[in-house]
């Protein structure tokens, strides 16, 4: 197991991961652009009030992709059965 220091709106955090230290360093890249962005649209004083919307607003996002991925899914089956049945019906 690696350990990884990120820094994420000026804290240290130190990250166990079995990951390469270059992605986890994006990933903390990505959040604490987040809650910058949050900070700036929303003029949010606390961290902590920063750091939950920061982390509604990637939950939302992941739910939403979520959705998209099952979505996705359930078209490609429609679709293969669609091929399966053009395949008996010419075959």
């Amino acid at each position: 197991m690696n350990v990884s220091e990120v820094y994420i709106y000026g804290d240290k955090y130190k990250i166990k991961t079995e990951g390469n230290e270059e992605y986890i360093k994006d990933i903390a890249s990505f959040v604490e652009l987040r809650m910058k962005e949050i900070e700036k649209n929303l003029h949010v004083l606390t961290t902590s009030k920063i750091a939950v919307m920061a982390a509604f607003n990637i939950a939302a996002e992941y739910f939403m992709l979520k959705e998209e991925i099952s979505e996705s899914k359930k078209a490609i089956e429609r679709l293969e059965r669609k091929l399966d049945e053009l395949e008996v019906n010419i075959g």
